[in-house]
């Protein structure tokens, strides 16, 4: 557990910085640019993700190759180098560079991933997954409420230069990590590939639609709440980590259920379509927290049911290349969604993005309801 605990540690002071920052582009692109910005917070949200898209698969060919160690150092240095840049940004073109590099050398989560599936196999490489999410979730928590506070005393963009130094501290313990093995072999099950395919298909697809959902709501939160009611910068933080709030509480128990990985994504998708929907229709702030609350529990079944999914793919797959993959996706999520919040706040409404949020669920639903083959169901795989 120790090493669970490193790696832990060190991916909280990566994503502190790169999951809080973006909540405040509005506050970002004000300082840089004159005039109206509001078309560009969805532009340059997607950069980063963008560019670790394109640059996911790559990195885990590139674990896979030469150590998974090493391309976690990689991407802790990469941030450190991309959020200089962004610090020192005295115009928008300087900054959307470091954004780029951010994206480019970025993938800390998938890295952390990848390591921890050379130490740990199973159900026990199941709740270690779980527990990288429990650090950006406490990431997510932490960082917008106490960068809200500090965007209101200092430069947004000058906040980067002084945040550089996590991922760096970060890098710096991961280099006493012990190294991996690089002779590890996958299990290749010749009679099940076709069935295998399908299943993999059928997760990247499952984890694109829950990275979408997510992440669509995310560019325009601030600008939407504030529509809701008076409401000052630390207070949006605070109702946008409420949700991440909810799986780091009960992220420790999701363990205790004996719901299959597919009956947990169901009924974690299920929660979220109705949270986002009933934040579509919100005209004030009354009722804004329970669909937050209700928002925290979907995305924590979610999560659960897909890393127990994933897991039981590890064996079949290279595992850098495997988790580069379903990063990926989720990254290609995440730029369809910035695209799409950015386009739907423009010509419709703020409220827009959440009702898109609960139609991929809807279609994440019909996937895991329609799977006639039962080729999730063909194991009950689940924490104990």
């Amino acid at each position: 557990m120790r090493i669970v605990y490193i790696i832990l540690f060190c991916h909280f002071l990566t994503a502190f910085t790169a999951l809080g920052m973006p909540l405040f582009m509005p506050r970002m692109l004000s300082s840089l640019i004159e005039g109206e910005s509001q078309y560009l917070i969805g532009v340059m949200f997607i950069v980063p993700p963008l560019c670790a898209a394109l640059t996911a698969p790559w990195w885990g060919r590139f674990a896979d190759k030469y150590g998974k160690k090493k391309s976690l150092l990689r991407a802790q240095g990469g941030l450190t180098i991309g959020f200089l840049l962004s610090g020192f940004a005295d115009n928008l073109w300087l900054f959307c560079f470091g954004l780029i590099v951010q994206g480019i050398s970025g993938g800390t989560l998938a890295a952390s991933n990848a390591y921890l599936s050379s130490q740990y196999k199973g159900l026990a490489l199941a709740k270690s997954l779980n527990l990288t999410q429990f650090s950006a979730r406490l990431a997510l928590v932490t960082g917008p409420i106490l960068l809200g506070l500090f965007t209101q005393i200092a430069e947004p963009l000058n906040i980067y230069r002084y945040l550089s130094l996590l991922p760096l501290s970060a890098l710096l313990v991961s280099l006493f990590l012990q190294r991996d093995d690089l002779k590890s072999k996958t299990i290749v099950d010749l009679k099940n590939k076709k069935n295998q395919k399908n299943i993999v298909t059928q997760l990247l697809f499952l984890q694109f639609l829950f990275c979408f959902s997510m992440v669509v709501t995310f560019p325009y939160f601030l600008p939407y709440v504030q529509t809701l009611g008076k409401c000052s910068d630390s207070m949006v933080g605070f109702y946008y980590s409420l949700p991440h709030l909810v799986y780091l509480l009960f992220v420790f128990f999701i363990g205790k259920l004996t719901l299959s990985a597919q009956k947990q994504s169901l009924f974690g998708f299920s929660l979220l379509g109705i949270a986002c929907m009933g934040q579509f229709s919100l005209q004030n702030m009354d009722s804004l927290i329970y669909y937050r609350l209700l928002f925290g529990l979907g995305m924590l079944l979610c999560y659960s049911g897909l890393h127990l999914l994933l897991t039981q793919q590890l064996q079949q797959h290279p595992a850098g290349l495997f988790f580069g993959r379903f990063d990926a996706w989720g990254k290609w999520a995440g730029v369809l969604a910035g695209l799409m919040a950015s386009f739907i706040a423009h010509y419709f409404s703020l409220h827009w993005p959440f009702l898109i949020s609960s139609f991929a669920c809807l279609i994440a639903i019909v996937i895991l309801v329609t799977d006639t083959k039962q080729s999730f169901t063909q194991s009950n795989l689940t924490i104990d």
